[in-house]
This record gives structure tokens, sequence and C-alpha cells, in this order.
């Protein structure tokens, strides 16, 4: 990434913002951050870098193709991140054509801009829900199916046809894929599992549980990702695809990691409510093989001290994520206290 211009898109967004600060400490030359500000962007996230004269925000709607034409004429980038989707799946459930639009028809908007440009890579920001649930062992990069057949959320289906998308301009440019397991750090919109338990918490609400709390997710550090991320621009290979997530001995179920946040916080066991509510086709077990990944190179850290830093940074962060709660909460109907 030394002395490149790197366009990213999405990056006032969660994931996105941490790499967008990894690529210019990195050395990148000039860093062009494409994003739309939806609800869940915001600009705050970046704001220690205003006096940065490599770094530009551009707002643009990846899905219009005139103005990320614009943007990719005017900016000639050597390298594409596009981090830049709707992401959550309670929203997709009543929304799935703005799913569509963003992650099957901005991306392609994006691929062919990139096309015309010149791009030397253009690193794609998949997902693991594109495979689906998994009863044992772990997904390998190979076993994604073409379309959308894995995928239970019209969110998961929109991904996993932009993931096959990207993969199928492989012989006109330079193409890579990441799909990541479930993300997780400061600065995480408050509607996502772990953000939202934390803050309920801090906001002295119960910590509401979902069906029988034994989902199992592997859980990603936003940091160890853009790690990840930086590491493929640099050593992954044309076509290929890499899963990006830890492993976890013993796995960590959602009930687990509520109890520790409870334990971690010194509350009252009795503050973890199970719900009578549970998400229509709830995957019950996520798992990929990072091998791949690994092998270059990648070496993620240790699990329970990300969620203690984690917790620790949405203590001493209220005023930023307190004016976000209302936006979090209105997607959910499962306790009296939200409906």
């Amino acid at each position: 990434m030394e002395n490149k211009t790197i366009l990213v898109t999405g990056g006032a967004g969660f994931l996105g913002s941490h790499f967008v600060r990894k690529a210019l400490a990195d050395g990148a030359s000039r860093l062009i951050n494409v994003d739309a500000l939806t609800y869940a962007g915001d600009t705050r996230r970046l704001a220690d870098l205003e006096g940065d004269p490599r770094y530009e925000f551009v707002e643009q709607d990846i899905a219009a193709p005139a103005g990320i034409e614009r943007v990719f004429d005017s900016t000639k980038p050597d390298a594409v991140v596009h981090y830049a989707a709707d992401t959550h799946v309670t929203r997709s459930e009543s929304d799935p054509e703005r799913f569509y639009r963003t992650n099957v028809e901005g991306t392609r908007a994006l691929l062919d801009a990139a096309v015309a440009t010149g791009v030397e890579r253009f690193l794609h920001i998949s997902t693991d829900e594109v495979y689906g649930s998994i009863l044992e062992g772990a997904f390998k990069e190979v076993d994604k199916i073409e379309g959308d057949v894995q995928a239970s959320s019209p969110y998961a289906k929109s991904k996993s046809l932009g993931d096959d998308l990207a993969l199928s301009y492989s012989d006109s440019l330079d193409v890579v894929v990441a799909r990541p397991t479930n993300a997780f750090g400061p600065w995480q919109f408050p509607e996502k599992a772990l953000p939202r338990w934390i803050t309920r918490a801090l906001r002295g609400e119960n910590l509401l549980v979902w069906g029988d709390g034994l989902y199992i997710r592997q859980w990603l550090y936003a940091e160890d990702f853009a790690d990840a991320i930086a590491l493929l621009l640099e050593k992954g290979e044309r076509g290929e695809v890499y899963n990006v997530g830890p492993t976890h001995e013993p796995e960590i179920a959602n009930i687990d990691l509520v109890r520790w946040i409870v334990s971690y916080l010194g509350l009252d066991p009795n503050r973890i409510e199970m719900t009578a509510y549970d998400r229509p086709d709830h995957d019950r077990r996520y798992a990929v093989d990072s091998t791949r990944l690994t092998d270059l190179g990648w070496l993620p850290g240790e699990v329970w001290v990300q969620f203690a830093t984690t917790i620790d940074w949405y203590s001493n962060n209220r005023a930023w994520w307190e004016s976000h709660v209302a936006e979090a909460e209105s997607i959910y109907t499962d306790s009296a206290s939200t409906a």
C-alpha cells in the first residue's frame, strides 16, 4: 500500500474506518473515502484524519454508476477496497430490494468503473454468511456454491450474489475476495449484537438474548480484519477467495458471551433476559477455515482481551453511541422496552 492511491468504499462505516486509518498509517500516498453516509455511516469515526492532506472524503452512492464513474475518472486509484454494503440481517428482512441495489448493483458499478480506469487490484469484502450455517467442521473457500442457495437472509443472499459478481470479473480485473466472520470492536453501530448488549448494559437495561442463546459465531476484531485486508492487498492471489476469522477454543455461544459481559461489568446476572423472540431461520453456527490466510502470515489477537477493550471503549465514548441508540433500537421488537 505504500505510495499507492487507494479508494475505499464505505470508509465512514465501522469496518471501513478501521482500514482507512490502517492504510494511511502504512504509507498510502492518497486515500479516497467514498461513502453515501447512510444511517450507519459517520464521519466522526475519522475526525482525527481531517487535517491529513492524503485523506479525501467523497459523499457518493455506489449504486449510482454515473457518479461512481466520475469519482474513478478524477482520482485514478491504484487499488479499490470495497467495504460499502447494507449489512444488517433484520433490516434486510423488511427491505430486501435496498440490499440488492447496494450489495449487487453497487458492486457492479464499482467493478465496471475499476475496469474502465485500469485499477491494479480490487479487493471485495464479502461475508461468511454466504456459506450458510454449518453444525460441525468449518467451511473452506471452495465450499461456496454459485448463487444464493446457501444463504438464509436477504442480506446474505445479496452478498452471495455480489461475491459471485466480483469473481466473475477476474478475467478483466485483478479481483481478490475476503469473507470475514462476525466483526466487532470500537465504533460499531449499536444495532449489532455485541455493541447492543454492551450499550444496553451501560444504560441500565436488560441484555436480550434470542432463542436458547446457543448460537455460535467466530468473533473477528476490527483491527485484526484491517490487518488481514492490508495483507491481502499485498499478497492475495488474483481471482482467489480468503476466509478471515479466528478459531476459538472452546467456541463462544451467545449466552456465554453475554454472561461474560455481565461479569466484566460487575452486573447482576438477572440483567440477562432470554427473549421469546428469535430471528426467523436463525443460523445456528457459522464457522470458516482461515488456513489460506494464516499461511500468508495473518495472526489474530486474543479475543477476550479484545472484548474487554471494546467494552472499555464504549464505556468511555457514550457521547458517540448514545446519539445512535434510537435508530439502532427502532428495528427491534424483542422486548417490551423496545417494541
